[in-house]
């Protein structure tokens, strides 16, 4: 089982990707301000300033459609947000000193105009883009652009300085009240930011463990956050393989053996899946099979020997539907051993590997090399065997004693399950157990 990164650059890819889908919603946002901006403009009382107000507004609606037509065309980068967002801090930070230095006005009438609201609108339209550096930007440049406005009314008209020093109170109370907003903004940005990146990495978590457990093992891995670091387990472990599959696809197109395997492994996975087992690898035409394996139950060699036997009657109805369909009968063999494994992620840089090793391991891949000589379709273990209800090994089964397992130097008892296309279906277990 290769082991996949939940995290990293793949979030990254995934959150550029939702904030390229909301770039239209954040563009069409404008519209809004520009509607404040446009009632403020109808409003003002200033006619002296209603004709700079009109070019503004005609420049603002001008660069608000250039952003729509950017994003409906693929056109717009994300670096164009920048030069909006100084757009709109320019645009508030020139209304605020456009009345700064109106004649008799003070500071903190000057900034509570109402054209200003848009200052607010356009602190929101910066924070839509869930990014803190533009919602920074942009409360940076109005903030100082007032301050420094203010200052320079000030000094511009020598009125001012005589002003009471609650009137200087208001402006800056004024100031601090936007500068507190865009603070929340900020926060809310990275709390939301946080958020998305936790929920997508539990996702994506959840949707890897699923390609390598069952559902109900993956779910426990992901909600307890149960590691797979290297641990000794006691697992049952199966090996099945397509008997006479390199014959066969020597006579076959490459492409039908692909439909094959992808037939044969689609099969294997459900029902696996369905036994609380996990897909330890695919080898080729073989597939190796944990149950107990990252987390353990009772019910494990149970479990392995339920699932044995549904798949052998499963495969070889699958078999008979491909005969009768004009193509080549297929043949399968299981091996089963339970024992103690050692299993984890081994290291191996670039590709990881989580997988389970130990002599039970080799000695279950054995067994299903000895289906062809026995003519079986299940060889397993007296260990396996043993750890069984009696109920469960009918008149159907044979053991030997004393077997020679290829590749192996000792002798071990076997029990195994005559091959028979002529033999009844195997009837749904009572009490079978599965891994929640």
């Amino acid at each position: 089982m290769a082991v996949v990164d939940f995290a990293g650059e793949e979030l990254d890819r995934t959150i550029i990707r939702v904030e390229s889908r909301n770039e239209m919603r954040t563009v069409i946002w404008r519209f809004f301000a520009l509607a404040v901006f446009a009632i403020s403009v109808a409003l003002e009382p200033d006619i002296e300033s209603h004709g700079i107000h009109l070019i503004l507004l005609a420049a603002y609606t001008g660069t608000s459609f250039t952003a729509v037509l950017l994003v409906a065309t693929g056109a717009f980068r994300a670096s164009f947000n920048w030069v909006y967002v100084f757009i709109d801090a320019v645009l508030v930070v020139y209304l605020a000193a456009e009345h700064m230095f109106i004649p008799g006005i003070s500071v903190s009438d000057a900034l509570a105009t109402p054209s200003l609201a848009i200052a607010f609108v356009l602190l929101a339209h910066a924070s839509m883009r869930m990014r803190v550096g533009p919602v920074l930007f942009f409360a940076a440049i109005v903030s100082l652009g007032s301050i420094v406005t203010g200052a320079m009314s000030l000094f511009a008209d020598p009125y001012r300085l005589g002003l009471a020093q609650e009137d200087l109170q208001a402006a800056s109370v004024r100031l601090l009240a936007f500068a507190a907003v865009a603070a929340i903004q900020i926060m809310l940005v990275v709390d939301i930011k946080r958020l998305v990146r936790s929920t997508l990495s539990k996702s994506s978590e959840r949707a890897n463990l699923a390609r390598f457990f069952s559902p109900g093992t993956a779910e426990l891995l992901a909600s307890r956050g149960l590691g797979v670091g290297l641990a000794r387990h006691e697992a049952a472990v199966m090996f099945l393989d397509i008997r006479g599959f390199t014959s066969l696809a020597e006579k076959m197109p490459l492409e039908e053996v692909a439909s094959l395997l992808s037939d044969f492994r689609y099969r294997v996975v459900a029902m696996v899946s369905e036994y609380g087992g996990t897909i330890d690898k695919f080898i080729g035409d073989g597939v190796m099979v944990v149950f107990g394996f990252p987390a353990s139950s009772q019910q494990d060699t149970a479990n392995a020997f339920d699932c044995s036997q549904q798949l052998i009657q499963q495969l070889d109805a699958w078999s008979d539907r491909r005969v009768g369909s004009g193509e080549a009968a297929l043949s399968f063999g299981i091996g089963l051993h339970h024992g103690s494994v050692i299993g984890g992620v081994i290291a191996a840089g670039a590709h990881n590997e989580c997988t389970v090793l130990g002599d039970a391991v080799n000695l279950a891949s054995r067994l299903q090399a000895m289906c062809r000589s026995l003519d079986a379709d299940i060889v397993m273990s007296r260990a396996m065997a043993e750890r069984l209800h009696e109920h469960r090994l009918d008149e159907r089964w044979t053991a030997k004693s004393r077997a020679r397992i290829p590749g192996r130097t000792g002798m071990s008892d076997v029990v195994y399950l005559p091959s028979s296309r002529a033999r009844p279906a195997v009837p749904e277990m009572a009490g079978r157990g599965k891994v929640s």
